[in-house]
């Protein structure tokens, strides 16, 4: 009997501490980069996800807008998110995390799918609602795992753990949707990668067009004022 009762409770407490877990990083012979070259600061959003219908192509043309962002978010199933900088001891362009989320706390998030790595440089990363706000540069990237299995989410939270880097973008058959992979050293990275050295840089988010607009005629309407001041 008691044997039994300790079946029962290993197969009831057995899938409590399980979890999907993903090793991601740049922490090898890759970086990431802006769009002036330089390494990106510490602290910039980076985060790992798939997105649901868009077609690599929408994904391309909605990255460069501010708005376009949020009609990437509004399809965008987030894994994890993190930093740039974490566990590698706050050093700029590099990052080395592991997460490790069950299934059960990501509603709707489909197992045996795609990895897309999205990085952001933003004036304020205080919430994903503010970064895709103020986000000024972005990239989006991925290595099909047709090609590279390590780039497909777990098939469940008791499956083998993935682990990736950005040197996998090596892989003449990754997707860059949004950015640029450069290959070759990048001058801002040799200091803290070593050379050789490769980077994923990001690509500009052009303002809204409305927020060009009310800023010019904020702006008009400013030096109208001061004329009539000085009437």
């Amino acid at each position: 009997m008691k044997k039994l009762l300790f079946l029962l409770l290993s197969i009831l407490t057995a899938d409590v501490s399980r979890a999907a877990t993903v090793s991601w990083g740049a922490q090898q012979d890759t970086g990431v980069i802006d769009v002036a070259s330089a390494a990106m600061p510490v602290g910039q959003v980076i985060r790992i996800g798939y997105f649901g219908t868009l077609s690599g192509a929408a994904i391309t043309a909605n990255s460069t807008t501010n708005a376009g962002l949020g009609i990437l978010e509004g399809d965008f199933h987030q894994f994890a998110q993190s930093t740039i900088g974490t566990g590698t001891f706050n050093t700029p362009a590099t990052f080395a995390v592991n997460s490790t989320p069950s299934y059960a706390s990501l509603p709707g998030f489909a197992p045996n799918t795609q990895i897309y790595f999205w990085a952001f440089k933003s004036s304020n990363t205080s919430s994903i609602a503010n970064v895709l706000a103020t986000a000024t540069e972005t990239a989006i990237a991925y290595v099909p795992f047709a090609n590279n299995s390590a780039w497909q989410f777990p098939a469940s939270d008791i499956a083998a753990a993935k682990t990736i880097d950005l040197a996998q973008f090596s892989n003449p058959n990754t997707v860059v949707l949004a950015g640029n992979y450069k290959a070759g050293n990048t001058a801002s990275l040799t200091g803290i990668l070593g050379s050789p050295n490769h980077a994923l840089q990001l690509a500009t988010v052009v303002p809204e067009p409305s927020i060009i607009t009310f800023s010019i005629i904020g702006f008009f309407g400013a030096a109208q004022m001061r004329r009539r001041k000085r009437k």
